[in-house]
Order: structure tokens, then sequence, then C-alpha cells
């Protein structure tokens, strides 16, 4: 799937939609491994039956939720990354408040708070060769639950 409108030069350029995955973390490395995918692809899947989470932990997805990765090929210092997942975190809270009208709070580092529960997170994760970053996938996911927004 591409996305005609889009003003990024890669990112969101190619999409790969799956009703159902084991992990759309798991997926964008597989295909990077694979070097099948293209730089900015992202992987999206409505149900995740193994996703990824911080410190090996769980994120499991049921219908009406979402889980997307990204893929960016990279060739930078670790230290320009610093900060990222709170930035992601801090553009995401904005964007409900702008959009939606709804308060997020940010549970340090990467996960979103609504009303005292968590409801969304990021992971991010890198591979390096030598001093340098080369790859970057990025994973969000929204879980939601009846009344929780």
């Amino acid at each position: 799937m591409q996305l005609e409108n889009l003003t990024t030069k890669f990112l969101g350029r190619n999409i790969i939609y799956k009703q159902e995955i084991d992990s759309t973390q798991l997926e964008v490395w597989r295909q990077v491994e694979k070097n099948t995918l293209a730089n900015g692809t992202i992987v999206m899947a409505e149900i995740q039956t193994k996703g990824k989470g911080t410190h090996g932990r769980k994120w499991y997805t049921d219908k009406n939720n979402i889980a997307f990765s990204f893929w960016l090929k990279l060739d930078c210092e670790m230290e320009q990354l610093e900060g990222m997942t709170l930035e992601i975190a801090t553009t995401l809270v904005e964007v409900f408040q702008k959009c939606y009208q709804i308060s997020l709070e940010i549970k340090f580092p990467n996960d979103l708070i609504y009303q005292g529960k968590k409801l969304g997170g990021i992971l991010t994760e890198t591979k390096t060769k030598g001093e340098k970053v080369k790859d970057l996938v990025i994973g969000i996911r929204y879980k939601y639950q009846s009344g929780n927004i």
C-alpha cells in the first residue's frame, strides 16, 4: 500500500498492513535482515500475538487496537538519538490534545497514560556497526479498551 499525498521523502511511503501478526517490530527486523524493506516502511497490524515491549515485556493487541513499527536506515552517532523516545511520546501527547481534546500523560520515558491507565507505548531499537547507528526501528502501540477513552 502507498499513500500518494504524503510530503515525506520516504517515511510512510510504503505500508504493509496485516490483520494479525506476531509482532510488527519482529516483522520489520525480519525483513531488514532479508534486505526486502524500503527505508521508511511502516508495518501495521490490528492484532499482535507476541508484541514486544521494553525490557522484554510482551505487548498484545486485540481487535480495534493499533500497532505499527517503522524502519529507518541511518548512519549517525548514538548520541544524536538521545531523548528521541521521549520526544515521540511528547509529540503523541500534543497530537491527542490538539486533534481529539484528549489529555494524555507520559510515564517516563515511553508510556502513554490516560486517567492513570497505560494505553500505549513507544519502543525504539537500534542496530549499530562500530560507533554508528545503522538501523532504527520505532514501534508505537495503542491498546484500546472499552471505556479508556
